[in-house]
């Protein structure tokens, strides 16, 4: 067979959305949209009204207590501990202290958390 005898192929161009590579970023840009958008739409929801209140009505730091799912482990207490004074933990249950309030909220959207509430005041 001779050059001239071999069939030629057409080369058919892919489309944009066909691309595997494309389609792999498309899936993981929905998923980091989908679980930070779950944090931004959960979180207000999870301050209590008391604190909440708190918040509004100055710009001070506050006390919180902070109930997660489960127990909290190193990994969350290096989170709590850039944020405020850990004051001890109890079960699922953490105590934070001088926690600014934009940091409250920056918490409230950890899918970890189930409610930040205000601490009692401190027993001397």
């Amino acid at each position: 067979m001779s050059d001239s005898e071999i069939p030629e192929k057409k080369f058919k161009p892919r489309r944009w959305h066909h691309r595997r590579d494309l389609r792999f970023i498309a899936v993981v840009a929905i998923a980091l949209i989908g679980f930070y958008g779950y944090g931004f739409l959960t979180g207000p929801a999870k301050i209590s009204p008391e604190l909440l209140a708190q918040i509004e009505s100055s710009d001070d730091r506050v006390n919180i207590e902070i109930k997660s799912r489960f127990a909290p482990e190193a990994f969350h207490m290096s989170i709590y501990q850039t944020v405020g004074s850990i004051r001890g933990s109890e079960g699922q249950v953490a105590k934070l202290y001088r926690v600014a309030p934009k940091d409250v909220t920056m918490l409230s959207r950890k899918y970890w958390v189930v409610k930040i509430s205000a601490a009692p005041p401190q027993k001397r």
